[in-house]
């Protein structure tokens, strides 16, 4: 009985240090583009996004653009895909992804459009 118990125990102890980690590589902070640079690894940076400078390169795929964040650091991002669709739109963006020599390398872009429902 003792031996099943330590079992348990020791199993809902791995649960539980498996879950933490799993947590805390999933938090990924907001930091401006400096703190990135400092940080290294997976970062979000929140800012405003050039609109005039957002483009398709149809070699690469990718879609380019340059965000200032809230420092007023601007830096060019490049991310494998299509904008959302919203884009153009959008008050604020938030990229998600590394800082690679002196390119954003977005793997998810998010933004923040007026909201329909608001106050007349």
């Amino acid at each position: 009985m003792k031996k099943r118990l330590v079992l348990i125990i020791l199993i809902i102890a791995a649960f539980a240090v498996f879950a933490a980690g799993a947590f805390r590589s999933a938090l990924t902070p907001y930091v401006t583009f400096a703190e990135a640079a400092q940080r290294g690894g997976s970062v979000q940076v929140s800012g405003a996004a050039d609109k005039d400078t957002a483009r398709m390169d149809a070699e690469s795929g990718m879609f380019l653009f340059d965000l200032t964040d809230r420092s007023g650091q601007t830096m060019p991002v490049q991310f494998a895909g299509a904008p959302p669709g919203n884009f153009d739109e959008a008050e604020s963006v938030v990229v998600v992804g590394n800082l690679h020599d002196g390119v954003f390398e977005a793997r998810k872009i998010l933004v923040k459009c007026p909201s329909k429902y608001q106050a007349n």
